[in-house]
């Protein structure tokens, strides 16, 4: 297989003279909002500010893998087998941009927009830049057309999907709309912004946007290339471009590839729910700053010197913490083996429960200054254990909206990762501590949902979430941590064959022994309360005490008993050592 793969711009791919054809049996234009979101938030995203001024940068966009023989420059027409939504969307955009020009009586400007969409040939022949057959000339007409035709109607769910593109770039590019954005993503004064200058400087930021420019001989070649690209990610990730920056100045292999062997070692250690991406803008929120998953290279280039010292202490780094990431997201007894650490691991095994995040930003700061002796162990403990009942009611019980967490713990992490001693670290987690409380429910909404948490062979999503919840009631009852109870079952008092919802209530759940609790199946309560004050575990003790001369046991004693546990396990998040 031949083929030629060249970094090219926009400006560089549209100033070429060549005709980019969408053969007929491609796919058509699909995007819809969600698609032209992202890319519009890519443009405003990669803007730098220099001095009160915004200016573009370079941003990867994708591949666009196209058949034609390159060195033929007679032939200028080009297939295109990837890019096509990219090159109707550009297109698209410019179309708006140069109405947008002409509207403000910049036809200079609008003229030169417009030879991105219409080029010339070498007899001054003009030629539409991309080629597009199935909405034609529907596509012709409202886009590429000279004198645009307002009054053309979309007939087709294709043209539909072009007309909406259009009109979303008319919305995103009028005055009031690009300056309240301008406003919202950067600390400049928007009064001082040029209406005109802002269309240029969109304009330039897409002309900035970079493609693989792929050309091959063949269509077999190229739907080769194509299926490589889709079956393997179609686009190169932010940490796919991160690790080849890496690997490209770390560029020795003997005796040993350092950076082979250490990025083998963050592969094997982010892995299925750990994966690789997520650790690693956790970890760079963690250490260097909030960013979105589309600016993390543009973070990385910005911040991380492009030489062999600075990228070897970064990627050294960066194992260290996949090896805390690991630990995080997979707690393992024997990382904590020792008896003041036990509770170290029920709390991260917890909020694996939770399915909780956001806290491992905050986590790994963490660990990164207990490895530093910078943190004592009571503080250690302190934090973790408090994070874990904040996620339990904030996240397990009320299933809360997190916005602003990541930025919260992200602030918090790099703040830890500042601190000199054990005393700034306390004064660090006391803050994250009274921070977050803040944001904690009420106790009737935390009642009001802790109700709604069920557990039958039936419905048994929130089986693992009820486990922990009858253990942490069970150490209440205890009142000690000395011994966890670990190995239970689950009993449902108002038999669960009866098919009440109340059955599958907190209030009608007590732990018991495997033996027991298959003795007693169906059989009824009487029957029942005698049996339960042969186990040994308190909360059952305390159930006998409670209950024992009652004769039956109704849907509102479920229910008020429920409320009674929410009530304790409340006070449990508020009330924590």
């Amino acid at each position: 297989m031949e083929f030629k793969a060249v970094p090219r711009t926009i400006a560089d791919t549209l100033d070429l003279k060549r005709k980019y054809v969408i053969p007929r049996f491609q796919r058509e234009y699909s995007w819809e909002n969600d698609e032209l979101q992202e890319l519009w938030d890519d443009l405003l995203d990669c803007f730098t500010v220099n001095n009160g001024k915004l200016f573009p940068n370079e941003y990867f966009i994708g591949t666009l893998v196209l058949v034609g023989d390159d060195d033929d420059n007679m032939n200028i027409e080009r297939q295109v087998v990837d890019g096509q939504q990219r090159l109707m969307t550009i297109t698209i955009a410019f179309s708006v941009i140069r109405k947008l020009f002409l509207a403000e009586k910049e036809k200079t400007l609008a003229n030169k927009i417009y030879s991105y969409i219409l080029g010339e040939d070498a007899d001054g022949v003009e030629y539409a830049k991309l080629v597009t057959e199935t909405p034609k000339p529907y596509f012709q007409m409202k886009i590429q057309k000279r004198d645009q035709d307002e009054d053309i109607s979309p007939k087709t769910d294709e043209e539909k999907r072009i007309l909406n593109a259009y009109n979303y770039f008319e919305r995103k590019l009028s005055r009031k709309n690009i300056l309240l954005e301008i406003k919202k993503r950067y600390s400049i004064d928007v009064n001082k912004l040029d209406y005109i200058e802002l269309l240029k400087l969109i304009r330039d930021q897409i002309l900035h946007c970079k493609v693989i420019y792929v050309t091959v001989k063949s269509f077999d070649d190229a739907y080769a290339i194509f299926e490589v690209l889709n079956a393997k990610g179609k686009d190169l990730s932010p940490t796919d471009i991160i690790k080849n920056s890496l690997f490209s100045i770390l560029d020795e292999t003997e005796p040993v590839d350092f950076a082979e062997e250490s990025w083998k070692k963050i592969k094997s250690k982010t892995i299925g729910k750990c994966d690789i991406q997520t650790f690693y803008r956790h970890y760079w929120l963690s250490k260097y700053g909030y960013s979105t998953v589309k600016k993390l290279v543009k973070e990385f280039n910005d911040k991380i010197g492009k030489n062999q010292s600075e990228y070897t202490v970064f990627l050294k780094e960066l194992v260290e913490a996949s090896e805390d990431y690991y630990k995080i997201v997979y707690p393992n007894k024997n990382d904590w083996s020792q008896p003041e650490e036990i509770d170290i691991y029920y709390a991260l095994e917890a909020c694996d429960i939770f399915d909780v995040t956001q806290m491992r930003i905050f986590l790994l700061a963490l660990f990164d200054v207990k490895r530093k002796k910078m943190i004592s162990h009571k503080q250690f403990l302190k934090i973790i254990r408090f994070l874990e009942q904040y996620h339990f009611a904030f996240n397990a019980i009320c299933s809360m909206r997190p916005s602003g967490l990541e930025r919260r713990y992200s602030s918090y992490a790099r703040k830890l990762r500042t601190c000199k001693d054990n005393n700034e670290t306390k004064k660090c987690i006391d803050e994250l501590i009274e921070t977050l409380k803040e944001g904690l429910p009420a106790e009737e909404v935390f009642v009001s949902n802790f109700v709604n948490v069920r557990y039958t062979s039936d419905f048994s999503k929130d089986k693992k979430l009820v486990q922990y919840i009858i253990k942490k009631y069970e150490l209440y009852n205890m009142n000690t941590n000395e011994v966890q109870p670990l190995s239970f079952t689950i009993e449902h008092i108002m038999p669960e064959s009866l098919k009440n919802k109340e059955c599958g209530m907190i209030g009608n759940l007590l732990p018991l022994g495997d033996k027991l609790n298959s003795e007693l199946m169906d059989k009824d309560f009487k029957y029942k309360i005698k049996k339960y004050s042969l186990s040994q575990y308190k909360t059952v003790e305390k159930f006998v005490q409670q209950y024992q001369n009652n004769t039956e046991w109704t849907k509102d004693m479920i229910i008020d008993r429920t409320k009674k546990m929410a009530k304790k396990m409340y006070e449990m998040v508020y009330n924590w050592k």
